[in-house]
């Protein structure tokens, strides 16, 4: 009887191990599935909070009551730095509507890439890693509580509403997303993606 209650208790704690792993996959990728293209390259970055575990997406910081923020989003090697940005500046926008501004401002973009380990040392031992590149796009960002006759103002609800339409109807052609990941692992000194 002992044995079958510990093999019943080892079950449970596989069954229990697999739920979380499949919560924590959910809640990482912004409960998104992750992609891949069909030819194995990783799909184009959509409008989703990026955390420590799953990184692509955005990522707001400053805040906290002023009227500056800093967006940064984090994209596959087969988004484009312009749907980057424009998710970087839809995410500005919500977030001022959210905070009841009227206009917001942004800086020019700051892009650079990030390249991913090729290997890890194990035990002594170099494992190669398959590399995870990411181009990752910045920009800074002020609101303003009234509206503004400046065209470098724009309204945050109307901006915000516009780009998330254009995020969701853009389609990234998968010869553009082959080439964009070509050029980012030889921009991180590799040949091929």
């Amino acid at each position: 009887m002992a044995k079958s209650t510990r093999r019943a208790c080892n079950v449970l704690s596989v069954i229990a191990a697999i739920v979380s792993l499949a919560a924590l996959h959910g809640c990482a990728s912004g409960g998104q599935p992750l992609s891949m293209t069909p030819g194995g390259l990783p799909g184009v970055t959509g409008y989703t909070e990026g955390n420590a575990v799953m990184p692509q997406g955005y990522q707001v910081s400053g805040g906290g009551g002023g009227n500056a923020l800093r967006v940064t989003v984090t994209g596959s090697a087969t988004t484009p730095n312009e749907r980057l940005l424009k998710i970087a500046m839809a995410r500005a926008a919500q977030y001022g509507a959210e905070q009841n501004s009227k206009t917001f401002r942004a800086a020019e973009p700051a892009y650079s890439v990030r390249c991913g380990k090729t290997s890890v040392s194990e035990r002594g031992a170099t494992r190669a890693l398959s590399p995870t590149d990411y181009r990752v796009v910045t920009i800074d960002v002020t609101f303003g509580k009234s509206s503004s006759a400046d065209p470098a103002d724009r309204p945050t609800k109307q901006t915000a509403a516009a780009l998330l339409a254009e995020i969701q109807a853009e389609q990234i052609p998968q010869e553009t997303q082959a080439a964009l990941a070509a050029q980012l692992a030889q921009a991180c000194g590799r040949s091929t993606p």
